[in-house]
Protein backbone atom coordinates (compact mmCIF):
# COMPACT_ATOMS: atom_id res chain seq x y z
CA UNK A 1 0.00 0.00 0.00
CA UNK A 2 2.84 2.11 0.17
CA UNK A 3 4.15 2.22 -2.70
CA UNK A 4 0.58 3.08 -4.47
CA UNK A 5 0.90 6.90 -5.50
CA UNK A 6 -2.50 7.43 -4.31
CA UNK A 7 -2.22 6.12 -0.73
CA UNK A 8 -1.19 9.27 1.62
CA UNK A 9 -0.19 7.60 5.14
CA UNK A 10 -2.07 8.88 8.21
CA UNK A 11 -0.21 12.12 10.04
CA UNK A 12 0.97 10.72 13.76
CA UNK A 13 -1.29 11.26 16.50
CA UNK A 14 -0.11 13.82 18.04
CA UNK A 15 -0.40 15.87 14.83
CA UNK A 16 -3.89 14.76 14.14
CA UNK A 17 -5.10 16.33 18.11
CA UNK A 18 -3.34 19.61 16.78
CA UNK A 19 -4.79 19.84 13.70
CA UNK A 20 -8.26 19.04 15.03
CA UNK A 21 -7.84 22.14 17.58
CA UNK A 22 -7.28 24.24 14.86
CA UNK A 23 -9.60 23.70 12.72
CA UNK A 24 -12.70 20.78 12.45
CA UNK A 25 -11.95 18.12 9.38
CA UNK A 26 -14.78 16.85 7.75
CA UNK A 27 -14.32 13.25 6.32
CA UNK A 28 -16.37 12.32 2.70
CA UNK A 29 -17.58 8.80 3.13
CA UNK A 30 -16.13 6.44 0.79
CA UNK A 31 -18.61 4.80 -1.08
CA UNK A 32 -18.32 0.37 -1.42
CA UNK A 33 -16.94 0.41 -4.81
CA UNK A 34 -14.36 3.12 -4.33
CA UNK A 35 -13.16 0.80 -0.93
CA UNK A 36 -12.88 -2.48 -3.12
CA UNK A 37 -11.07 -0.99 -6.18
CA UNK A 38 -8.57 0.41 -3.70
CA UNK A 39 -8.33 -3.54 -1.60
CA UNK A 40 -8.01 -4.57 -5.32
CA UNK A 41 -4.95 -2.39 -6.47
CA UNK A 42 -3.04 -2.80 -2.91
CA UNK A 43 -3.24 -6.66 -3.84
CA UNK A 44 -1.81 -6.67 -7.37
CA UNK A 45 0.71 -3.82 -6.25
CA UNK A 46 1.90 -6.15 -3.50
CA UNK A 47 2.08 -9.40 -5.96
CA UNK A 48 3.97 -7.07 -8.09
CA UNK A 49 6.73 -6.26 -5.38
CA UNK A 50 7.28 -9.57 -4.34
CA UNK A 51 7.94 -10.67 -7.61
CA UNK A 52 10.64 -7.83 -8.06
CA UNK A 53 12.10 -8.52 -4.74
CA UNK A 54 12.35 -12.67 -5.45
CA UNK A 55 13.78 -11.29 -8.88
CA UNK A 56 16.29 -9.32 -7.44
CA UNK A 57 17.28 -12.11 -4.61
CA UNK A 58 17.67 -14.25 -7.58
CA UNK A 59 20.26 -11.96 -9.73
CA UNK A 60 21.59 -11.11 -6.45
CA UNK A 61 22.47 -14.54 -5.62
CA UNK A 62 24.34 -14.87 -9.42
CA UNK A 63 26.15 -11.72 -8.90
CA UNK A 64 27.56 -12.99 -5.72
CA UNK A 65 29.76 -15.64 -7.44
CA UNK A 66 32.75 -13.83 -8.95
CA UNK A 67 34.14 -15.08 -12.19
CA UNK A 68 37.96 -16.63 -12.48
CA UNK A 69 39.34 -15.74 -15.53
CA UNK A 70 40.69 -18.56 -18.27
CA UNK A 71 44.15 -17.77 -17.31
CA UNK A 72 43.78 -18.20 -13.64
CA UNK A 73 43.10 -21.78 -13.45
CA UNK A 74 43.88 -24.87 -15.59
CA UNK A 75 42.52 -28.63 -15.47
CA UNK A 76 45.29 -31.05 -13.74
CA UNK A 77 46.94 -33.82 -16.59
CA UNK A 78 50.08 -35.50 -16.48
CA UNK A 79 53.56 -34.00 -18.59
CA UNK A 80 56.81 -34.28 -17.50
CA UNK A 81 59.07 -32.02 -15.55
CA UNK A 82 62.76 -31.57 -15.87
CA UNK A 83 65.29 -29.16 -14.83
CA UNK A 84 67.24 -27.43 -18.01
CA UNK A 85 70.14 -25.70 -19.14
CA UNK A 86 70.05 -22.74 -21.91
CA UNK A 87 72.45 -22.91 -24.33
CA UNK A 88 73.43 -22.03 -27.82
CA UNK A 89 75.33 -23.30 -30.37
CA UNK A 90 76.22 -24.38 -34.12
CA UNK A 91 75.87 -27.96 -35.91
CA UNK A 92 79.17 -29.11 -37.11
CA UNK A 93 79.84 -32.75 -38.38
CA UNK A 94 80.94 -35.57 -36.31
CA UNK A 95 85.09 -35.09 -37.86
CA UNK A 96 86.26 -32.75 -40.11
CA UNK A 97 89.17 -33.75 -42.69
CA UNK A 98 91.51 -30.76 -43.97
CA UNK A 99 92.60 -32.60 -47.36
CA UNK A 100 96.00 -31.30 -48.04
CA UNK A 101 99.59 -31.85 -49.49
CA UNK A 102 102.98 -31.17 -49.07
CA UNK A 103 103.46 -30.15 -52.50
CA UNK A 104 104.13 -26.03 -52.76
CA UNK A 105 103.16 -25.95 -56.73
CA UNK A 106 99.96 -23.93 -57.88
CA UNK A 107 96.28 -25.41 -57.64
CA UNK A 108 95.66 -26.37 -61.36
CA UNK A 109 92.07 -27.20 -60.51
CA UNK A 110 89.66 -27.89 -57.53
CA UNK A 111 86.37 -30.13 -59.52
CA UNK A 112 83.99 -29.78 -56.40
CA UNK A 113 82.49 -26.73 -54.34
CA UNK A 114 80.96 -26.44 -50.34
CA UNK A 115 78.17 -27.98 -50.03
CA UNK A 116 78.77 -31.04 -52.41
CA UNK A 117 78.55 -34.74 -51.30
CA UNK A 118 81.80 -36.78 -51.99
CA UNK A 119 82.75 -40.24 -51.71
CA UNK A 120 85.95 -41.64 -50.45
CA UNK A 121 88.74 -42.05 -53.12
CA UNK A 122 86.38 -39.42 -55.15
CA UNK A 123 89.21 -36.61 -57.19
CA UNK A 124 89.13 -33.39 -55.49
CA UNK A 125 91.59 -31.28 -57.11
CA UNK A 126 94.87 -31.43 -59.04
CA UNK A 127 98.50 -29.84 -58.53
CA UNK A 128 100.55 -28.56 -61.42
CA UNK A 129 103.47 -31.34 -61.77
CA UNK A 130 105.16 -30.38 -64.70
CA UNK A 131 108.08 -29.44 -62.93
CA UNK A 132 108.30 -32.71 -60.83
CA UNK A 133 108.24 -34.76 -63.86
CA UNK A 134 111.08 -32.98 -65.64
CA UNK A 135 112.80 -33.60 -62.22
CA UNK A 136 111.88 -36.92 -62.34
CA UNK A 137 113.49 -37.57 -65.80
CA UNK A 138 116.71 -35.35 -64.93
CA UNK A 139 117.35 -37.28 -61.95
CA UNK A 140 116.52 -40.80 -63.24
CA UNK A 141 119.15 -40.35 -65.90
CA UNK A 142 121.78 -39.76 -63.75
CA UNK A 143 121.06 -42.10 -61.25
CA UNK A 144 120.60 -45.12 -63.51
CA UNK A 145 124.23 -43.91 -64.65
CA UNK A 146 125.39 -44.26 -60.89
CA UNK A 147 124.12 -47.64 -60.77
CA UNK A 148 125.51 -48.30 -63.83
CA UNK A 149 129.30 -47.55 -62.62
CA UNK A 150 129.14 -49.63 -59.15
CA UNK A 151 127.15 -52.64 -60.97
CA UNK A 152 130.72 -52.36 -63.58
CA UNK A 153 132.83 -52.31 -60.10
CA UNK A 154 131.57 -55.01 -58.74
CA UNK A 155 132.08 -57.06 -61.95
CA UNK A 156 135.59 -56.47 -61.95
CA UNK A 157 135.74 -56.36 -58.08
CA UNK A 158 134.06 -60.53 -58.51
CA UNK A 159 136.86 -60.98 -61.42
CA UNK A 160 139.37 -60.09 -59.76
CA UNK A 161 138.61 -62.68 -56.27
CA UNK A 162 137.57 -65.17 -58.41
CA UNK A 163 141.03 -65.21 -60.68
CA UNK A 164 142.94 -65.00 -57.26
CA UNK A 165 141.03 -67.85 -55.41
CA UNK A 166 141.43 -70.01 -58.52
CA UNK A 167 145.35 -69.32 -58.22
CA UNK A 168 144.97 -70.55 -55.15
CA UNK A 169 142.97 -73.67 -55.81
CA UNK A 170 144.86 -75.07 -58.64
CA UNK A 171 148.44 -73.85 -57.68
CA UNK A 172 148.75 -70.99 -60.30
CA UNK A 173 149.90 -68.55 -57.77
CA UNK A 174 152.77 -66.77 -58.82
CA UNK A 175 154.63 -66.40 -55.28
CA UNK A 176 153.58 -69.60 -54.08
CA UNK A 177 154.56 -70.84 -57.20
CA UNK A 178 158.25 -68.76 -56.59
CA UNK A 179 158.00 -69.91 -52.76
CA UNK A 180 157.94 -73.99 -54.05
CA UNK A 181 160.40 -73.51 -56.75
CA UNK A 182 162.63 -72.05 -54.02
CA UNK A 183 162.13 -74.73 -51.96
CA UNK A 184 162.46 -77.55 -54.77
CA UNK A 185 166.30 -76.16 -55.58
CA UNK A 186 166.90 -75.63 -51.15
CA UNK A 187 165.78 -79.32 -51.20
CA UNK A 188 168.45 -80.77 -53.88
CA UNK A 189 171.06 -78.24 -53.06
CA UNK A 190 170.87 -80.48 -49.19
CA UNK A 191 170.80 -83.68 -50.38
CA UNK A 192 174.16 -82.50 -52.72
CA UNK A 193 175.62 -81.21 -49.39
CA UNK A 194 174.79 -84.47 -47.57
CA UNK A 195 176.04 -86.27 -50.26
CA UNK A 196 179.31 -84.77 -50.61
CA UNK A 197 179.81 -84.63 -46.85
CA UNK A 198 179.33 -88.38 -46.74
CA UNK A 199 181.92 -89.48 -49.19
CA UNK A 200 184.19 -86.89 -47.85
CA UNK A 201 183.82 -88.42 -43.85
CA UNK A 202 184.58 -92.05 -45.76
CA UNK A 203 187.63 -90.59 -47.50
CA UNK A 204 188.88 -89.74 -44.35
CA UNK A 205 188.51 -92.66 -42.67
CA UNK A 206 189.82 -94.54 -45.15
CA UNK A 207 192.94 -92.40 -45.29
CA UNK A 208 193.83 -93.19 -41.62
CA UNK A 209 192.52 -89.33 -40.66
CA UNK A 210 194.68 -87.71 -43.78
CA UNK A 211 195.01 -84.04 -43.11
CA UNK A 212 193.98 -82.39 -46.21
CA UNK A 213 191.08 -85.16 -46.28
CA UNK A 214 190.28 -83.30 -42.87
CA UNK A 215 190.06 -80.20 -44.47
CA UNK A 216 187.96 -81.23 -47.13
CA UNK A 217 185.50 -82.43 -44.49
CA UNK A 218 185.15 -79.57 -42.37
CA UNK A 219 184.16 -77.68 -45.90
CA UNK A 220 181.95 -80.56 -46.53
CA UNK A 221 180.31 -79.76 -43.54
CA UNK A 222 179.83 -75.97 -43.47
CA UNK A 223 178.58 -77.07 -47.10
CA UNK A 224 175.75 -79.05 -45.38
CA UNK A 225 174.58 -76.36 -42.79
CA UNK A 226 174.33 -73.59 -45.57
CA UNK A 227 172.16 -76.03 -47.41
CA UNK A 228 169.92 -77.13 -44.13
CA UNK A 229 169.78 -73.39 -43.40
CA UNK A 230 168.52 -72.90 -46.87
CA UNK A 231 166.22 -75.74 -46.89
CA UNK A 232 164.70 -74.19 -42.94
CA UNK A 233 164.07 -70.92 -45.14
CA UNK A 234 162.29 -72.07 -48.15
CA UNK A 235 159.99 -74.09 -46.09
CA UNK A 236 159.30 -70.50 -44.46
CA UNK A 237 158.80 -69.57 -47.70
CA UNK A 238 156.18 -71.56 -48.61
CA UNK A 239 154.28 -70.75 -45.37
CA UNK A 240 155.29 -67.12 -45.98
CA UNK A 241 153.29 -67.21 -49.62
CA UNK A 242 150.55 -69.40 -48.54
CA UNK A 243 149.36 -66.35 -45.78
CA UNK A 244 150.25 -63.67 -48.18
CA UNK A 245 147.77 -64.99 -50.77
CA UNK A 246 145.24 -65.55 -48.80
CA UNK A 247 145.54 -62.46 -47.05
CA UNK A 248 144.93 -60.82 -50.90
CA UNK A 249 141.89 -63.35 -51.10
CA UNK A 250 140.66 -61.60 -48.22
CA UNK A 251 141.28 -58.03 -49.28
CA UNK A 252 139.65 -58.93 -52.70
CA UNK A 253 136.66 -60.43 -50.43
CA UNK A 254 136.75 -57.06 -49.10
CA UNK A 255 136.20 -55.06 -51.98
CA UNK A 256 133.82 -57.69 -53.90
CA UNK A 257 131.28 -56.67 -50.55
CA UNK A 258 132.30 -53.29 -50.43
CA UNK A 259 131.50 -53.06 -54.45
CA UNK A 260 128.41 -55.33 -53.78
CA UNK A 261 127.47 -52.60 -51.10
CA UNK A 262 128.13 -49.63 -53.49
CA UNK A 263 125.52 -51.37 -55.79
CA UNK A 264 123.11 -52.05 -53.34
CA UNK A 265 123.22 -48.45 -52.28
CA UNK A 266 123.25 -46.74 -55.68
CA UNK A 267 120.10 -49.05 -56.61
CA UNK A 268 118.41 -47.95 -53.13
CA UNK A 269 119.32 -44.51 -53.51
CA UNK A 270 117.74 -44.59 -56.74
CA UNK A 271 114.48 -46.13 -56.58
CA UNK A 272 114.08 -44.21 -53.27
CA UNK A 273 114.72 -41.05 -55.25
CA UNK A 274 112.60 -41.78 -58.09
CA UNK A 275 109.80 -42.96 -55.95
CA UNK A 276 109.75 -39.72 -54.08
CA UNK A 277 109.27 -38.01 -56.91
CA UNK A 278 107.02 -40.42 -58.72
CA UNK A 279 104.78 -40.38 -55.11
CA UNK A 280 105.30 -36.25 -55.63
CA UNK A 281 103.37 -36.53 -59.37
CA UNK A 282 101.01 -39.07 -57.67
CA UNK A 283 100.05 -36.96 -55.05
CA UNK A 284 99.33 -33.97 -57.49
CA UNK A 285 96.05 -35.71 -58.09
CA UNK A 286 94.28 -35.11 -54.17
CA UNK A 287 91.78 -37.72 -53.56
CA UNK A 288 88.67 -37.83 -50.68
CA UNK A 289 89.53 -40.00 -47.46
CA UNK A 290 86.07 -39.86 -46.81
CA UNK A 291 82.79 -40.15 -47.43
CA UNK A 292 81.18 -36.79 -46.24
CA UNK A 293 80.66 -33.00 -47.11
CA UNK A 294 83.10 -30.66 -48.73
CA UNK A 295 83.07 -27.46 -46.45
CA UNK A 296 85.73 -25.31 -47.90
CA UNK A 297 87.65 -25.09 -50.83
CA UNK A 298 91.13 -23.17 -51.74
CA UNK A 299 90.85 -21.36 -55.09
CA UNK A 300 92.49 -22.17 -58.17
CA UNK A 301 96.12 -20.85 -58.92
CA UNK A 302 97.09 -20.11 -55.36
CA UNK A 303 100.13 -21.96 -53.98
CA UNK A 304 98.93 -25.53 -52.48
CA UNK A 305 100.65 -24.30 -49.07
CA UNK A 306 97.26 -24.80 -46.82
CA UNK A 307 94.00 -27.56 -47.06
CA UNK A 308 92.82 -27.59 -50.16
CA UNK A 309 89.68 -28.85 -49.49
CA UNK A 310 88.13 -29.36 -46.12
CA UNK A 311 85.52 -32.58 -45.73
CA UNK A 312 83.18 -32.84 -42.92
CA UNK A 313 81.95 -36.07 -42.06
CA UNK A 314 78.35 -35.76 -41.11
CA UNK A 315 77.61 -39.01 -40.92
CA UNK A 316 77.58 -38.21 -36.92
CA UNK A 317 76.73 -34.35 -36.27
CA UNK A 318 77.35 -32.55 -33.13
CA UNK A 319 76.92 -28.98 -31.14
CA UNK A 320 80.01 -27.09 -29.53
CA UNK A 321 78.42 -25.06 -27.04
CA UNK A 322 79.63 -22.97 -23.73
CA UNK A 323 78.55 -23.39 -20.48
CA UNK A 324 78.14 -20.91 -17.33
CA UNK A 325 80.26 -21.65 -14.41
CA UNK A 326 77.42 -22.08 -12.24
CA UNK A 327 75.39 -24.36 -14.74
CA UNK A 328 78.63 -26.69 -15.23
CA UNK A 329 78.26 -29.61 -11.94
CA UNK A 330 74.64 -29.76 -12.77
CA UNK A 331 75.82 -30.99 -16.57
CA UNK A 332 77.01 -34.88 -17.00
CA UNK A 333 77.86 -36.83 -20.10
CA UNK A 334 74.41 -39.26 -21.03
CA UNK A 335 72.29 -35.72 -20.06
CA UNK A 336 69.50 -35.81 -22.92
CA UNK A 337 69.16 -32.18 -25.03
CA UNK A 338 66.24 -31.28 -26.79
CA UNK A 339 67.08 -28.22 -29.75
CA UNK A 340 65.74 -26.33 -32.61
CA UNK A 341 67.50 -24.92 -35.60
CA UNK A 342 67.32 -21.99 -37.01
CA UNK A 343 67.41 -23.55 -40.37
CA UNK A 344 64.06 -25.43 -39.71
CA UNK A 345 61.88 -23.18 -37.20
CA UNK A 346 60.22 -24.74 -34.49
CA UNK A 347 60.59 -28.34 -35.39
CA UNK A 348 62.43 -30.40 -32.33
CA UNK A 349 65.76 -32.47 -32.33
CA UNK A 350 67.56 -34.71 -29.76
CA UNK A 351 70.86 -35.54 -28.39
CA UNK A 352 72.98 -36.35 -25.79
CA UNK A 353 76.25 -34.80 -23.83
CA UNK A 354 78.97 -36.85 -24.98
CA UNK A 355 81.47 -34.25 -23.17
CA UNK A 356 81.66 -32.16 -20.58
CA UNK A 357 85.24 -30.09 -20.02
CA UNK A 358 86.78 -30.11 -16.55
CA UNK A 359 88.58 -27.26 -17.15
CA UNK A 360 87.42 -23.46 -17.95
CA UNK A 361 88.18 -22.19 -21.25
CA UNK A 362 89.92 -19.46 -20.44
CA UNK A 363 92.34 -21.64 -18.41
CA UNK A 364 92.88 -23.74 -21.43
CA UNK A 365 93.38 -20.66 -24.17
CA UNK A 366 96.40 -19.23 -22.00
CA UNK A 367 97.71 -18.19 -25.14
CA UNK A 368 94.55 -16.18 -26.01
CA UNK A 369 96.20 -12.77 -25.41
CA UNK A 370 98.43 -13.79 -28.21
CA UNK A 371 95.73 -14.86 -30.40
CA UNK A 372 93.97 -11.73 -30.40
CA UNK A 373 91.55 -12.77 -27.50
CA UNK A 374 90.57 -10.75 -24.44
CA UNK A 375 92.40 -11.19 -21.81
CA UNK A 376 90.59 -12.77 -18.64
CA UNK A 377 86.81 -13.01 -18.34
CA UNK A 378 84.99 -12.94 -14.94
CA UNK A 379 82.50 -15.10 -16.20
CA UNK A 380 84.36 -18.35 -17.02
CA UNK A 381 82.39 -20.80 -19.78
CA UNK A 382 83.17 -24.18 -19.90
CA UNK A 383 83.17 -26.79 -23.33
CA UNK A 384 80.21 -28.97 -23.41
CA UNK A 385 80.14 -31.46 -26.13
CA UNK A 386 76.67 -32.65 -27.97
CA UNK A 387 76.29 -35.59 -30.15
CA UNK A 388 72.70 -35.24 -32.37
CA UNK A 389 70.67 -38.34 -31.71
CA UNK A 390 67.24 -39.43 -33.88
CA UNK A 391 65.69 -37.83 -36.70
CA UNK A 392 68.33 -35.00 -38.23
CA UNK A 393 66.26 -34.23 -41.31
CA UNK A 394 66.39 -30.51 -42.37
CA UNK A 395 69.65 -29.91 -40.34
CA UNK A 396 72.18 -28.04 -41.92
CA UNK A 397 75.76 -27.95 -40.97
CA UNK A 398 76.81 -24.75 -39.48
CA UNK A 399 73.35 -23.74 -38.67
CA UNK A 400 72.85 -22.19 -34.81
CA UNK A 401 70.80 -24.22 -32.46
CA UNK A 402 69.21 -23.33 -29.55
CA UNK A 403 69.66 -26.07 -26.89
CA UNK A 404 68.14 -27.35 -23.47
CA UNK A 405 70.14 -30.05 -21.62
CA UNK A 406 68.07 -31.37 -19.43
CA UNK A 407 69.89 -32.07 -16.40
CA UNK A 408 66.99 -33.70 -13.95
CA UNK A 409 63.35 -35.09 -15.08
CA UNK A 410 59.81 -36.59 -13.42
CA UNK A 411 58.78 -38.43 -17.01
CA UNK A 412 54.68 -38.51 -16.60
CA UNK A 413 53.97 -37.10 -13.63
CA UNK A 414 51.02 -34.67 -12.23
CA UNK A 415 52.27 -31.09 -13.01
CA UNK A 416 51.79 -27.42 -11.67
CA UNK A 417 52.74 -23.88 -12.12
CA UNK A 418 55.20 -22.82 -9.75
CA UNK A 419 52.60 -19.83 -8.73
CA UNK A 420 49.90 -22.64 -7.87
CA UNK A 421 51.44 -24.27 -4.97
CA UNK A 422 51.50 -22.04 -1.28
CA UNK A 423 52.11 -23.14 1.86
CA UNK A 424 48.83 -22.63 3.99
CA UNK A 425 48.74 -21.78 7.94
CA UNK A 426 49.80 -25.00 8.89
CA UNK A 427 52.46 -25.34 7.57
CA UNK A 428 51.89 -27.70 4.44
CA UNK A 429 51.66 -27.06 1.17
CA UNK A 430 48.42 -26.60 -0.82
CA UNK A 431 46.89 -25.57 -3.54
CA UNK A 432 43.07 -24.31 -4.61
CA UNK A 433 40.71 -26.47 -6.21
CA UNK A 434 37.36 -25.35 -7.74
CA UNK A 435 35.23 -28.15 -7.01
CA UNK A 436 31.75 -28.28 -8.95
CA UNK A 437 28.35 -27.58 -7.91
CA UNK A 438 25.06 -28.75 -9.10
CA UNK A 439 23.74 -25.21 -9.86
CA UNK A 440 26.71 -25.11 -12.68
CA UNK A 441 29.09 -22.97 -10.32
CA UNK A 442 32.28 -23.76 -8.96
CA UNK A 443 33.20 -23.89 -4.66
CA UNK A 444 36.98 -23.17 -4.23
CA UNK A 445 38.39 -25.85 -1.56
CA UNK A 446 42.21 -25.89 -0.45
CA UNK A 447 43.93 -29.26 -1.03
CA UNK A 448 47.02 -30.64 0.58
CA UNK A 449 49.96 -31.67 -2.01
CA UNK A 450 53.30 -33.67 -2.00
CA UNK A 451 55.79 -31.93 -4.36
CA UNK A 452 59.26 -33.31 -6.23
CA UNK A 453 61.28 -31.77 -8.88
CA UNK A 454 61.24 -28.04 -9.76
CA UNK A 455 62.42 -25.60 -12.48
CA UNK A 456 62.02 -22.09 -12.99
CA UNK A 457 58.70 -22.64 -14.28
CA UNK A 458 56.75 -25.84 -13.04
CA UNK A 459 56.67 -28.37 -10.10
CA UNK A 460 55.79 -32.05 -10.15
CA UNK A 461 53.44 -33.24 -7.55
CA UNK A 462 53.69 -36.35 -6.66
CA UNK A 463 51.42 -37.26 -3.49
CA UNK A 464 48.24 -35.62 -2.28
CA UNK A 465 44.76 -34.74 -2.26
CA UNK A 466 44.40 -34.06 -5.74
CA UNK A 467 43.73 -36.24 -8.82
CA UNK A 468 44.29 -35.88 -12.85
CA UNK A 469 41.24 -33.87 -13.99
CA UNK A 470 41.04 -31.73 -11.24
CA UNK A 471 40.35 -27.85 -11.58
CA UNK A 472 43.46 -25.83 -9.91
CA UNK A 473 43.57 -22.18 -9.78
CA UNK A 474 47.18 -21.19 -11.10
CA UNK A 475 47.82 -18.30 -8.55
CA UNK A 476 46.94 -20.00 -5.41
CA UNK A 477 48.24 -17.57 -2.94
CA UNK A 478 45.60 -15.06 -4.74
CA UNK A 479 42.42 -17.19 -4.21
CA UNK A 480 43.22 -18.66 -0.71
CA UNK A 481 41.05 -15.76 0.93
CA UNK A 482 38.50 -17.04 -1.12
CA UNK A 483 37.99 -20.58 0.28
CA UNK A 484 34.55 -21.41 0.64
CA UNK A 485 33.35 -19.18 -1.92
CA UNK A 486 31.11 -19.98 -5.24
CA UNK A 487 32.51 -18.92 -8.38
CA UNK A 488 32.46 -19.20 -11.97
CA UNK A 489 34.62 -20.27 -14.26
CA UNK A 490 35.90 -17.56 -17.13
CA UNK A 491 35.70 -18.96 -20.84
CA UNK A 492 38.96 -18.77 -23.06
CA UNK A 493 42.52 -19.94 -23.10
CA UNK A 494 43.81 -21.37 -19.80
CA UNK A 495 46.58 -23.12 -18.96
Amino acid sequence: MQNDPSFEPAAPAHHRLASRRSRPVRRKKMSTLTKTLMWVGSGLLALILIGVLLTSLLRGGEESASEVPATDYLILTSSDVSNRVRVEGHVSPGTVESVTTYLTSPISSVTVEPGDRVELGQNLATIDASALQGELDSQRTTLDGQVTSAQSALTAAQGAYDNYSAGINNGTNPDILAAQGAQRTANEQLTVANDDLSAQREALAASGNDPALATEVRAAESAQRIAAGAKADADTGITTARSAADTQLATLATELETARSALTTAQTTRDQALEKLQDDINSATISSPINGVVMNVAKPGAPATGPVVTIGDDSKLTITTKVREADIASIKEGNKVTFTSGSTGSKEYTGTVTSVASIADSVQQSDSEAAGAPAGSSDPTFTVEIEVTGDREGLQLGSSVKAQIITAEEASTLSLPLDAVYTNDAGTEAVVVAVPTDSGTYTLEERSVKTGLANDVDIAVTGGDVAEGDMVLTPGEKYRSQLGQNVTLGSGMSW
